[in-house]
């Protein structure tokens, strides 16, 4: 009997995830990266149903619109995955672009 390959349900989330925004992460001229961890976190949760165990996004972000950058998301089982997240308006308002693993 072959195996089976299983990737993990939260790694197959990325094309449901590209049109996901994240609003109102900016603080000022940077992105907070709190609001963003905490954001992706509900967002990869509720996309895929597999509970996300942290998310660690980089600070100093600009808010400037088209700005891309990647968070690091790691679900309860132990998966890595990196959320690439794209800046979308002077706000501060966020759009994940994917979620795909490293």
């Amino acid at each position: 009997m072959r195996p089976v390959l299983v990737r993990p349900l939260f790694l197959l989330a990325g094309p449901f995830l590209a049109a996901m925004i994240l609003a109102g992460c900016g603080a000022g001229d940077v992105i907070d990266d709190q609001k963003t961890e905490i954001a992706v976190r509900f967002d990869v949760q509720d996309a895929t149903g597999e509970p996300v165990r942290s998310v660690t996004c980089p600070s100093g972000v600009p808010v400037s619109v088209g700005t891309r950058f990647t968070c690091h998301v790691v679900a309860k089982s132990g998966d890595d995955a990196v959320a690439e997240l794209e800046v979308t308006s002077d706000d501060g308002d966020l759009r994940m672009l994917s979620l795909t693993a490293p």
